[in-house]
């Protein structure tokens, strides 16, 4: 029970470390290198594709739905999705993913909603 406890407050105090650091507005090649490795499984990473998972919403639809926000795009990576693995993720890596999501709006991306 105490493992189980300390486990649970690692985790949180570590979740909360990493969306402490501040939102900026990362690289979207690097970002696009990143989703090819690891998001392309489950998602469409370019527009014009069908996801490979059903349920996984493509890139272009999160963008669409994000408002050309920043927070908003951030919020959907870090979200827990029950059939999402848990990815761990730096805030680089958050940033750059988020911003080649954000390439796929026409609006120009903001940090505040």
């Amino acid at each position: 029970m105490r493992l189980a406890l300390l486990s649970s407050t690692i985790l949180l105090a570590a979740s909360t470390c990493l969306r402490a650091e501040p939102l900026g507005m990362g690289d979207a090649e690097e970002g696009f290198v990143y989703a090819k490795e690891v998001c392309a499984n489950c998602h469409a990473i370019v527009s014009n594709e069908t996801s490979p998972v059903r349920e996984a919403p493509t890139f272009d639809e999160i963008a669409q739905q994000s408002d050309g926000f920043v927070k908003t795009v951030v919020e959907r990576i870090e979200a827990v999705h029950p059939t999402m693995p848990n990815i761990p993720m730096g805030r680089e890596e958050v940033n750059d993913l988020a911003a080649y999501i954000l390439s796929f709006d026409d609006r120009e991306p903001s940090n505040s909603p």
